[in-house]
């Protein structure tokens, strides 16, 4: 696990690792640690309001430090009207001048050098000391050269002076690496919006007062009052009142979800309309949108393949130039003059941009990873994002996940008086806990209240007998098995309409009294709304989608004909593990798609596995994706948000690389002002940044119209349920105990 010390203070993102040997943070190291000189100027610029005159003073420095440039270019120009005008400078009145303009220019640029040099050259030691090598250190050095170089020139008299490409570099590089700084921070503030939802002070109901203290001192069982409107600050469980709560923060549901007393209620989780008290089950810190934060924090200090391609050209970069640029500074300075050496080297310095290579692969994977966990989905690593660019083929787990996991009675089968049966099977199904039990009940839609005359007995694993309205028998609910043993007989009749049905193969249960079973309820599980758009959109990004579950074989090859896919049924878990190394040898990697719980094995198996409905729980290893909610529209969109992520990887990289060859080899000819170079320095940095700050703006998985893919499904089931093709005798184990 990452060393969350080892993150820069600014903008979060890892701090360069050491050249040569180790040098971790001391545990009592307090000093502030940045990523970059970028991020150390901006973070003194954008300081706490408690510490506005040291932001006065940085912005000040930086403006006067412009000014004084500005000086030095204009009295550099004057200097450089001799060669331009043919004005002769032995004349008396013009050397005086010149001697003049070169002491002004010196004491010019002096400023600049304190108020910018300084703080670079800072930053420089303090990598040194970190056994990090930076190009801040080749810029010091060269920045140095020119001063020292145009100071002697000064003092003798004669020789050009370079103050102006030593004050043009300070203040581009000062600039360049601040705008860098606010790109960094801006690909990663949607990460770190998260941590601003827990309030900082909560109130404490204590001995019936109420007291308002820092959340960093609630302790568990601490009763906490929270108004409407207002985030609950930490996880607890409901002690007063009943609300709403909107918990699309961490679930991604955008509808609010009614809590009774007794209810959990999650961290940073919106208390919509009551005044309620909670009882704290997890303190500030350890609680579910700590854990959150914490994924998210060690998502973002890891680092994917390209980042360690990027990291290892980076890590070559260093002594690669300062070679160069002593080889053109000797070259230039042998065969021409020292003049022309110096300032081939310096612009071999200023042009070589490590930056522009260290940020193409970071900064689209955090712009990347900023949207998506807009869109209430979280990646484990920027290795995670990579892999999911490069998958071949997807395979989803049925329950739960294709479909909504719920039972609803698809068909209801009765003889003799439908209401009569309706009203006893709900009030049956009112006193068992069977999962098919509340289906009933909202099927039935009548009062389910037992009467207190009504005997009601459950029997665990069979169904349910009782009196109902002072009736002369007893009334069964339950499987086909159980009605026939208490002596129950299924009449001709609804017999033949169970034959007919095509859904035989679905669980069944049976209410009836008097000797005869009266009814039969069957259920189907539902597809969700878009299950059939999204299996045609990934079908459309050339993926072999497939599903892997355990239900039997005709629940499979009903799923088959209503998806048109693969469908591998009757699965254990080593067989679904196996299924996915086969389509790995077969077709290529492998994205698995499940709920991340009874389905571990199989995501753990596969290239990327994504855990659909996390909701709160982040913490299921064997997912590297987690999708907050359970919307599947969310996958096909997060294949083309990773695979554009790739694309832009690439495009910066190849950028990085292109611009240093051309940059270095023009420079290294002598043919680059060390200005100039400064200048195209910061533009490829800044090309960088936008065209990776492009993956901030990638449309929301929900930004489109799902009517289409909700009529699609309406016409999926009115299809199913009107086929009444005979298919044979009942078998056994469809009939479901109540």
């Amino acid at each position: 696990m990452t060393d969350p010390r080892n993150a820069c203070e600014f903008c979060g993102l890892p701090v360069p690792d050491p050249w040569w040997g180790s040098h971790r943070p001391e545990e009592d190291d307090t000093e502030p640690r940045y990523c970059c000189f970028g991020c150390r100027f901006a973070a003194a610029v954008t300081q706490e309001r408690n510490d506005e005159g040291a932001v006065r003073w940085t912005l000040t420095r930086l403006g006067v430090a412009i000014f004084f440039t500005m000086n030095v270019m204009v009295f550099t120009m004057a200097l450089w009207t001799y060669d331009v005008y043919d004005v002769n400078p032995s004349e008396p009145l013009a050397g005086s001048l010149a001697d003049l303009f070169r002491y002004i220019c010196l004491i010019c640029a002096l400023p600049v050098l304190f108020l910018l040099g300084i703080p670079l050259a800072e930053n420089a030691l303090d990598n040194l000391q970190r056994r990090v090598l930076s190009t801040d250190l080749l810029l010091v050095t060269g920045v140095a050269a020119a001063y020292l170089y145009s100071g002697v020139s000064v003092f003798r008299g004669e020789g050009h002076v370079y103050f102006e490409v030593g004050c043009m570099v300070l203040v581009m590089v000062t600039l360049g690496r601040w705008l860098e700084a606010a790109g960094r921070l801006k690909a990663t503030t949607a990460l770190d919006a998260l941590e601003k939802l827990i309030p900082e002070t909560v109130r404490l109901i204590h001995n019936g007062e109420v007291r308002t203290v820092p959340v960093s001192e609630v302790a568990i069982n601490d009763a906490l009052r929270v108004l409407p409107g207002e985030r609950f600050p930490v996880d607890g469980r409901l002690l007063q009142n009943e609300t709403s709560v909107d918990e699309q923060v961490l679930t991604g549901e955008v509808r609010p979800v009614e809590k009774q007393v007794g209810d959990s209620v999650l961290g940073g989780t919106l208390n919509l309309d009551g005044d309620v008290l909670i009882a704290v089950t997890s303190p500030a810190g350890v609680g579910t949108l700590s854990r959150l934060i914490e994924f998210v924090r060690q998502a973002r200090l890891s680092k994917g393949r390209y980042q360690r391609l990027a990291d290892t050209l980076s890590g070559w970069f260093f002594p690669v130039m300062i070679v160069v640029a002593t080889a053109a500074c000797l070259y230039h300075g042998l065969s021409y003059s020292w003049d022309r050496g110096l300032l081939a080297g310096l612009s071999v310095v200023l042009i070589a941009c490590p930056c522009a290579l260290g940020l193409a692969t970071p900064l689209a994977v955090w712009a990347a990873m900023g949207t998506a966990a807009r869109a209430h989905v979280l990646f484990r690593s920027g290795m995670a994002m990579e892999q999911l660019a490069g998958v071949r083929a997807i395979r989803f787990d049925k329950t739960g996940t294709l479909t909504t996991g719920c039972l609803p009675v698809s068909k209801f089968l009765y003889a003799g008086d439908r209401e009569l049966i309706l009203h006893r099977a709900a009030i049956l199904a009112a006193s068992s806990t069977h999962a098919l039990s509340a289906a009933i009940i909202e099927f039935a839609n009548v009062n389910s209240t037992p009467h207190a005359q009504d005997r009601i007995q459950s029997l665990a694993g069979r169904g349910v007998v009782g009196r109902i309205d002072a009736s002369d028998s007893d009334c069964y609910l339950g499987s086909l098995r159980f009605l026939l043993e208490r002596g129950l007989t299924l009449s001709a009749s609804l017999e033949e309409q169970i034959r007919n049905t095509n859904q035989n193969d679905a669980p069944m249960t049976y209410v009836g009294w008097g000797g005869e079973i009266r009814g039969v309820f069957l259920f189907d599980e539902s597809l969700r709304l878009n299950a059939r758009q999204v299996v045609a959109a990934l079908a459309s990004q050339g993926l072999d989608v497939g599903v892997l579950t355990g239900d039997h074989a005709a629940r499979g090859q009903t799923l088959s004909q209503q998806l048109s896919l693969n469908v591998q049924a009757e699965l254990l878990p080593e067989d679904k593990v196996a299924a996915i190394t086969a389509a790995q040898r077969d077709i290529g990697p492998v994205a698995m798609v499940g709920d991340g719980i009874n389905d571990a094995p199989a995501l753990a198996a596969s290239d990327v596995g994504i855990a659909l409905g996390c909701g709160a729980d982040v913490s299921r290893e064997a997912a590297a994706v987690c999708l907050l909610g359970d919307d599947l529209a969310s996958i096909p969109w997060i294949l083309q948000l990773s695979r554009q992520t790739v694309r832009i990887i690439r495009q910066n990289l190849a950028w990085a690389v292109g611009y240093n060859t051309v940059g270095v080899g023009l420079a290294c000819c002598g043919l680059l002002n060390p200005a100039w170079a400064a200048v195209l320095m910061a533009g490829s940095s800044f090309f960088v940044i936008t065209n990776s700050l492009r993956l901030n703006y990638a449309a929301s998985p929900s930004g489109g119209d799902h009517s289409s893919s909700q009529v699609a499904y309406g016409a999926i089931q009115d299809a199913a349920l009107a086929d009444d093709t005979p298919t044979g005798p009942m078998p056994e184990k469809a009939m479901t105990p109540v």
